[in-house]
């Protein structure tokens, strides 16, 4: 059964770990020289792969662990290290990627690495197991609407609240997202110890 607080509260530490506020520059160095049909068109497919992986990790991600011997305190592990790198570029820059040609776009790197990343992947995997799948596949798509609402939305909010402010909350984002680096990393750490 759906547990309401399970769901919110993973919908919101999913939604931070996505972080697709850090990923609205590079976002608008993309469609900006394009007409507002074709913009939507690039985010819409951009969602559509953020969708899919979500689904998939909720729910076979376990699957795939096991196919490649792969443990969830080694992922975690893995994860938080390079979860922790990208925390830290964000918060230099105060945003995620570079820059993102129009040619790449179109394989939707913006879904992935630069939102469902390590980190995500790991959470849902984790998640699945601990909270079950309904319960993990219900807080990614909440997530997955407030992640599509910000890229829709991008250019909007981007004159509302300014370029500035939209870096400096990817700054702050990226301390939440280190704490989620450590937190996984150490996680990580302590399963192995109790394995052995």
């Amino acid at each position: 059964m759906v547990d309401p607080w399970t769901v919110i509260w993973l919908s919101i530490q999913l939604f931070a770990i996505m972080d697709p506020l850090a990923a609205v520059p590079a976002l608008l160095d993309v469609i900006s020289p394009l007409d507002s049909r074709e913009a939507i068109r690039l985010i819409n497919r951009a969602s559509i792969a953020i969708f899919i992986l979500l689904t998939i990790f909720s729910t076979v991600g376990g699957y795939i662990l096991l196919i490649f011997g792969i443990s969830i305190s080694s992922l975690k592990m893995a994860a938080g290290i390079i979860l922790m790198a990208t925390a830290i570029d964000t918060l230099i820059t105060g945003h995620k990627p570079e820059k993102i040609r129009v040619g790449e776009y179109l394989i939707v790197p913006i879904a992935t690495p630069l939102i469902v990343g390590p980190g995500t992947l790991t959470l849902l995997v984790t998640s699945s197991r601990l909270y079950g799948i309904l319960n993990t596949l219900t807080a990614s798509y909440m997530a997955f609407i407030y992640t599509y609402i910000i890229l829709r939305f991008s250019n909007r909010i981007t004159r509302l609240a300014g370029e500035t402010f939209i870096h400096g909350l990817g700054r702050f984002m990226s301390i939440i997202i280190a704490s989620f680096a450590v937190e996984m990393f150490i996680g990580g750490i302590r399963e192995f110890i109790a394995k052995l």
